[in-house]
């Protein structure tokens, strides 16, 4: 196209200007929502029933979360979503390495049925009932097993590390073969220090995702004392809600309205995830485009 005087192509300024517009206006529709959730945790109820909250807090209160915090199951909530969080988040990535190296390797004969059959898993699901009568069958109803085991290998899980794992060159394996290491050694000495983005981008999303999670718990938990975190935030928000005479009673003296207690909840469910994520971040950049790399 055209050049200015100091040789740069004027389209390519052009492309630059439109990519920075979109770039900017996706991040704005992302903090946005995040940063009005903290200033309406924040504000006055007063000026949050008016409508007057637009993007920065109006007012200064914290009897949103002191309502919240209230709740004397929060503390336990919050130590049993660590602790499956926590137990989730390190045998899935146990079992899936486990499961992933054989596959990865050329030597291994059955590697192609197996493949198959964690493929057919994607698509066709046993269903609630028999998924039910297998926990039960093995004892985990309203256990913390409930909350791990299940679901800590996942067949696109397998796909992606397997498709890492390959891209390891093989001479390091063949070196360690002829040194004596055994496929447990190479895979916990070698392989798996090599893998630290795919370890930290995959840690991150099975953190999130089992912080997330509160339908195992809804299915198979009866003790209220192994509610995760999001169970008990579920139940606070659907007591307000409703609004029994209790619950009225209990707003009325934090003086809270039902929109500060939803942005205050989900603000403490937020929050710890979001002070995980500077720690994982300089892996999840290159993490992240583990599943485009063909396998």
């Amino acid at each position: 196209m055209f050049q200015n005087r100091k040789g740069i192509r004027t389209d390519n300024i052009l492309g630059d200007v439109i990519i920075w517009f979109i770039l900017i206006l996706v991040a704005l529709a992302t903090i946005y929502p995040v940063f009005y959730m903290f200033s309406l945790s924040l504000s006055d109820p007063a000026a949050v029933s008016e409508g007057k909250v637009k993007v920065f807090p109006v007012g200064f209160s914290l009897d949103a979360y002191k309502f919240v915090l209230s709740d004397p199951r929060i503390g336990q909530s919050y130590l049993n979503t660590i602790l499956y969080a926590g137990l989730f988040c390190f045998f899935s990535l146990f079992f899936t390495s486990l499961t992933a190296y054989p596959l990865s390797v050329d030597y291994f004969s059955g590697k192609r049925v197996i493949t198959i059959l964690y493929a057919i898993t994607m698509f066709f699901g046993g269903g609630l009932v028999p998924y039910y009568l297998a926990l039960k069958s093995y004892r985990m109803i309203n256990t913390i097993w409930v909350m791990v085991i299940p679901g800590c290998v996942s067949a696109w899980n397998v796909v992606i590390y397997r498709t890492f794992f390959r891209d390891i060159p093989s001479s390091l394996r063949e070196s360690a073969y002829i040194d004596g290491a055994n496929d447990f050694v190479i895979l916990f000495a070698i392989i798996l220090p090599l893998s630290k983005p795919l370890l930290a981008t995959m840690a991150l999303f099975a953190i999130v995702g089992k912080w997330n999670d509160y339908f195992n718990s809804l299915l198979f938990m009866t003790d209220s004392n192994k509610y995760p975190l999001q169970m008990i935030l579920r139940s606070l928000v659907m007591k307000v809600d409703v609004s029994t005479k209790e619950t009225a009673e209990l707003m009325s003296h934090y003086k809270v309205v039902p929109s500060t207690i939803r942005a205050a909840t989900i603000v403490v469910a937020m929050l710890p995830v979001m002070c995980v994520y500077p720690f994982l971040q300089k892996y999840f950049a290159k993490g992240i485009m583990i599943g485009s790399i063909k396998g």
